[in-house]
């Protein structure tokens, strides 16, 4: 049984290509980024291996509003009874399928875009609902975590991390790492990421976890590396 003092832990569920967070302390959980479509068996036996009950959840945190990170939102709430919160900006973002994927910044990605939104109208849509709004330096002890939101756009508009009293920082797909630490290969305002890159070097966090990929050091935001490193098999 963690006691009061002791800071957060942080289970990585991997679904598919997305990561979900459980954050965890005595106070409570925080479930990060539900994952796309499907994901909620996955996240409730990824609990039950880290010893989190339903009921030790007490808020779904979605950072941005991509169907990859949000699509399991309603059955994860059906799951623990949560709220949903995320940025006001998020529900709008799902709502429109060209927000789906940003420009690209390689033409292998923008073949991807212009397939997927070719191929969009074709699929099912299901929008973000949200009952809690977040914005910038909210502070989360009401659920049970000692941390606060951290505003984090350019990947897409109104995305939000945390940053944990201990340091450690999920920052949903500001950042991703298969193999070295990079640029999302999908950028949605350029500036706004690199505002949003630079905002979290000056936080120094002591670790850094990442929506696609593998959690990282901090020091490592030293050198992040172009988006087209995003394609794993391009450097392995």
């Amino acid at each position: 049984m963690a006691t009061p003092d002791e800071p957060a832990t942080i289970h990585r569920i991997r679904v598919g290509e997305t990561n979900c967070y459980l954050v965890r302390s005595a106070g409570g959980t925080i479930l990060v980024d539900p994952g796309p479509p499907g994901s909620a068996p996955a996240i409730a036996a990824g609990a039950a291996a880290a010893g989190v009950a339903p009921g030790d959840v007490r808020l779904i945190l979605v950072t941005h509003g991509h169907l990859d990170h949000y699509g399991a939102a309603g059955d994860a709430q059906a799951w623990c009874g949560a709220s949903i919160a995320a940025h006001p900006l998020a529900p709008g973002l799902s709502r429109d399928r060209r927000n789906a994927l940003p420009p690209a910044q390689t033409l292998r990605g923008s073949l991807v875009r212009w397939a997927y939104l070719l191929l969009a109208p074709l699929l099912p849509l299901r929008p973000l609902e949200v009952g809690v709004f977040l914005e910038d330096d909210e502070d989360l002890s009401a659920y049970g975590l000692k941390g606060r939101t951290v505003e984090l756009p350019g990947h897409a508009p109104g995305s939000l991390g945390i940053v944990t009293a201990r340091g450690d920082a999920l920052v949903g797909d500001l950042l991703v790492n298969y193999a070295v630490p990079s640029q999302p290969l999908y950028l949605s305002d350029r500036d706004a990421w690199q505002a949003s890159y630079e905002r979290l070097r000056s936080l120094e966090p002591r670790r850094v976890y990442v929506g696609h990929g593998e959690p990282f050091a901090g020091q490592a935001l030293a050198r992040i590396y172009p988006g087209r490193y995003q394609f794993r098999w391009w450097v392995r």
